[in-house]
């Protein structure tokens, strides 16, 4: 293959003056500024500066939300560009939210998004982002229910209610989005199970309690919400964990512990808050471990680190060692704990990954392996123009490979045929047709991202 893209790029480039290459204005955007990261279970999706949108991973059902179900393994700009404020992932969906407080989403959603309670076999799939709500300020996916908070600090719940996470008092998945609560700051969606704060900093939940998760010193599943605490700023909550942080920087959690990841030295489920550390500022609850920054930019884990989901270079599993909080080196500014993976970002906005690989979710190009220490992930993405535009993307597949390289020579030296979409996707200097310039692009953005 790089033979065959040797010999072509020859032939192509040989009449090509020279001059020309640097008379180009670079179509490629390298950046280390990222702004936030939402880490799920197979896929995670972030914001660039500027508001740019960016998911990888696992995409069979659509959560990238770039038009197609190919997996990718590296940072894919949704199709709507720009203006993204807020992203949250869940099982098999993405949600975003823009600068003018429209709620989308995109991936695999069993209940639709138009009210249709008439429902085709599978679910609905949408592989790019759709409208679903506005006037939204914060919203959170979770494993099949979603939650959102409007402008006017209303509470709507939306999807499955096996286990009572709509909070109306029943079971009946909810086809329309239904306010549960006034008066409410935040609010976040785990395993079957939600969590608001209110303005007055009481915290409540609801749901599913197998593990002591909704916090009421029991494990009977509530369908309505129950006050937990008070004078609580944030929470959060993927598993059957949970925690908060109080006004006053002390964390609190409780709900399943198998893994130590609660934090509190021991393994055994909390059915009711236990105080773990002060001087917390963030937390991210994963679906088996648990990440804080404290005020001092300093990072800390405790629960499951088989897969290096720490990022400080080591791995273990049920160690008891795990159930206290260990430091990783460095300071941050944020965190994101998803299923076996970590993300955090840097004070320089730099973002690094670590935890397992396997289905791209890193989005460090490669897929099957665990990386025990923290990643780097830069930004790498062609300035579009147009918002159905996915410059390098010759062959029209959603991502941009070597594979695109072969094709677009060939078609310049008349050995093979591109589409009309190809064709748009391969003038990278958009004056309107494509050239060998166009290919020399495309061939060092992909040397430079490998």
């Amino acid at each position: 293959m790089k033979k065959l893209i040797s010999i072509l790029l020859i032939l192509v480039l040989a009449a090509a003056p020279a001059a020309v290459l640097s008379e180009v204005a670079p179509p490629l955007d390298i950046s280390h500024e990222w702004a936030s990261i939402s880490m799920g279970v197979t896929h995670s999706a972030a914001i660039a500066e500027g508001g740019l949108g960016l998911a990888w991973g696992y995409n069979y059902n659509g959560p990238i939300g770039n038009g197609i179900t190919a997996s990718s393994t590296t940072t894919t700009p949704y199709n709507w560009g720009s203006g993204i404020r807020a992203v949250s992932v869940g099982g098999r969906t993405t949600l975003s939210i823009d600068n003018d407080d429209v709620l989308y989403l995109c991936g695999e959603f069993w209940f639709g998004t138009g009210g249709d309670s008439s429902m085709p076999s599978g679910g609905y799939v949408y592989t790019t982002p759709t409208q679903f709500a506005t006037n939204v300020r914060c919203a959170s996916m979770g494993s099949d229910h979603l939650v959102y908070v409007k402008n006017d600090n209303t509470l709507w719940v939306y999807g499955e209610n096996g286990n009572g996470q709509i909070g109306d008092n029943t079971t009946n998945s909810c086809y329309t989005a239904k306010q549960i609560l006034t008066n409410v700051a935040y609010a976040v969606a785990g395993d079957r199970l939600t969590a608001a704060v209110k303005t007055d900093g009481t915290l409540w939940v609801w749901g599913n309690n197998s593990d002591g998760q909704v916090g009421n010193n029991s494990t009977t599943d509530r369908k309505t919400p129950v006050q937990v605490l008070t004078n609580v700023y944030t929470v959060s909550t993927m598993g059957a964990h949970v925690c908060a942080i109080k006004n006053d920087g002390s964390l609190w959690a409780w709900g399943d512990n198998a893994y130590g990841q609660l934090g509190n030295g021991n393994t055994t489920d909390k059915k009711s808050p236990v105080q773990v550390m002060t001087g917390a500022a963030q937390v991210s609850a994963g679906m088996y471990h648990t990440g804080v920054i404290k005020t001092d930019g300093s990072l800390w884990f405790a629960g499951n680190n088989w897969r290096g989901e720490f990022g400080n270079g080591t791995t273990s599993g049920y160690s008891s060692a795990c159930s206290t909080f260990t430091q990783t080196e460095g300071t941050y500014v944020a965190v994101s704990c998803g299923n076996n993976t970590t993300a955090v970002l840097s004070v320089t906005g730099q973002l690094y990954v670590a935890g397992t690989d396997l289905y791209g979710q890193l989005g460090n190009g490669t897929t099957g392996g665990s990386f025990a220490t923290f990643e780097p992930i830069d930004v790498w993405i062609f300035n579009a123009p147009d918002g159905d535009l996915l410059l390098g993307d010759v062959n029209c597949d959603g991502t941009v490979t070597f594979e695109d390289v072969t094709l677009l020579s060939a078609y310049i030296v008349g050995s093979g045929t591109i589409s009309n979409q190809g064709y748009r996707n391969a003038d990278m200097d958009r004056n309107g047709e494509v050239s060998s310039v166009d290919i020399s692009w495309i061939y060092n953005f992909l040397l430079n991202r490998n």
